[in-house]
């Protein structure tokens, strides 16, 4: 995991993927609207019962009078959403020829008033409504019938003690040795009094409605509820966009890449010498004659000029004749760097001979406008051929020059030389033959040194030691070894691991190190110039 903890390095990302971001959330809100829109609607309507009307009457059947109790409240709500006032509420719809389905829920007040409201979800308002008003109607049917149940119970008992207390008072008034009949018939005449009244009030609570619904359900007061296209559009984009910076976040945190010049000096040591911004086509080709794109024409200059500054006092003066360009993974950049060098020193007048020594992949041909398919690097170590019939000379504005003899393998070549303008002469890996020589071999060695003599510089590209170990074999062959390495591209286990193989005894010198793909605000903050031609927006990495 990276450990970066730099709070511009943390949320730098952020910002470099603000559009994916942006596009993330707006896709991801896009799909919540067109989802919950085709969902069907979801209404609710509610109702409101009234659960103490006429307490006062139904007070009579304890012998008291007093309002509901908290519990008796709390039960009522539990009671409407039971499967028995269900039944009764479907029931009724169905008598009504109604097939309303949704959910049903009852809750008590708040302010612990007798009110419970009933509130009813359905797939439209109508349906709504009725199911509210069905399971009040319900729950108000049944609450009444075990009302009356118990009204008339209680007009029954009141009646036998009626009747018990006028018999009693018949038989005292009959009977002999009596001390004082008055005084008992004086008290059966109260009590029958009593449950006389008592009886007219049983049978007047018979026209007590008991609960009633104070509150009815009506289809202008339904509620859309579900679907909501706009908010669930809105929260869907607010989720897309937070998803999206916690993944690039991840990713960012997750990444064992190189992020800044600066972490790339840190890893190999040996400064940078430039820093090189992302361009569509780093090599560009006009009028058939290959060039160095305008805006890494500065960089490659800078880095060539500071490369031959440090090495001038080790050198004599001449700068190393033979360099190695390297990296620590495969597409940081290094054979475009070749190409872009061989083509700077071209233009200060150099003879510049270059050697593909990447088989895996040979892009030089490529880059440089030059006949792929013919012999090369491959037949030459083979001994199939001289250096002179494998080597290709690079096309240029000026006049043809004349390069100097080569008497490798005995062979030897004369080319006319009428202006002082240099030249670019590429030797290319892929050859004719089926077989891929080993760069160990002392045929390389010797085919560097030979080279090395007849021209001012030689430039070698080859594969990464940390993927070959013929590269290997290299570090020490040469006089000097210029490092790239692509940012957000190359690993820094591989860039630490080359660096490891550098810093051994026998290896030549580091000359320096180049950044590639470097963002313009990197560029800024590295102490870069972005030039005037590196003001135009990149599209594409200069990396192969």
């Amino acid at each position: 995991m990276n450990p970066t903890t730099d709070a511009a390095a943390i949320f730098a990302p952020l910002w470099r993927r603000k559009w994916l971001i942006l596009i993330v959330g707006v896709l991801v809100g896009a799909a919540s609207y067109g989802y919950y829109k085709r969902q069907p609607a979801i209404y609710v309507a509610s109702t409101q019962l009234n659960l103490a009307s006429g307490s006062e009457e139904q007070g009579l059947l304890g012998g008291q009078k007093t309002g509901l109790a908290k519990a008796a409240i709390s039960n009522a709500a539990t009671i409407i959403t039971s499967g028995l006032v269900a039944e009764e509420a479907h029931r009724l719809l169905r008598a009504e020829h109604n097939n309303a389905k949704g959910k049903v829920r009852a809750k008590t007040s708040a302010t612990g008033s007798d009110i419970v409201t009933i509130s009813a979800e359905a797939h439209g308002a109508k349906r709504a409504v009725h199911l509210a008003n069905a399971y009040a109607a319900a729950y108000i049917k049944r609450q009444h019938a075990a009302f009356v149940r118990a009204v008339k119970l209680a007009i029954f008992n009141t009646r036998q003690q009626l009747h018990r207390i006028e018999l009693a008072a018949a038989g005292s008034s009959k009977g002999k040795g009596s001390k004082s009949p008055s005084s008992s018939n004086g008290t059966a005449v109260i009590q029958a009094a009593n449950l006389s009244t008592k009886l007219n009030q049983l049978e007047s609570e018979l026209s007590v409605s008991g609960v009633q619904q104070i509150s009815l359900a009506k289809t202008s007061a339904a509620e859309l509820i579900e679907p909501m296209p706009k908010q669930n559009a809105i929260f869907g984009f607010a989720f897309g966009v937070v998803l999206a910076m916690l993944g690039a976040f991840l990713v960012e945190r997750l990444d064992r890449s190189l992020r800044s010049p600066e972490g790339i000096d840190a890893v190999f040591g040996a400064g940078i010498l430039a820093s090189l911004p992302s361009v569509k086509t780093p090599i560009v080709h006009a009028d058939g004659r290959p060039a160095v794109a305008r805006p890494l024409l500065e960089p490659i200059r800078r880095a060539d000029t500071t490369m031959r500054l440090r090495e001038a006092e080790a050198y004599a003066g001449r700068g190393p004749r033979t360099i190695l360009c390297t990296s620590a993974d495969s597409g940081d950049g290094k054979s475009t760097l070749v190409a872009a060098l061989a083509l700077v020193r071209r233009e200060a007048g150099e003879r510049v001979a270059v050697i593909e020594a990447d088989f895996e992949r040979p892009v030089l041909a490529k880059l440089l406008d030059l006949e792929a398919g013919g012999q090369g690097l491959a037949d030459v170590l083979a001994g199939e051929c001289t250096v002179a019939e494998a080597i290709q000379m690079v096309p240029s504005a000026g006049a043809a020059v004349q390069a100097p003899a080569m008497g490798v393998d005995g062979g030897g070549s004369t080319m006319v030389r009428t202006r002082t303008l240099g030249s670019v002469s590429v030797l290319l890996g892929a050859g004719t033959g089926g077989e891929r020589p080993r760069l160990t071999d002392r045929a390389f060695a010797e085919l560097v040194n030979t080279m090395s003599e007849e021209f001012d510089c030689v430039l070698i590209d080859a594969p990464s030691p940390v993927e070959s170990s013929d590269s290997i074999a290299l570090l020490p062959a040469v006089e000097g070894i210029l490092v790239i390495a692509r940012l957000r591209h190359t690993r820094d286990v591989s860039a630490e691991r080359l660096a490891e193989l550098l810093h051994l005894p026998s290896t030549a010198p580091v000359l320096g190190t180049v950044a590639n793909d470097v963002s313009r605000r990197e560029l800024t903050r590295s102490g870069f110039s972005t030039g005037a031609g590196q003001r135009r927006r990149s599209l594409l990495p200069f990396g192969r």
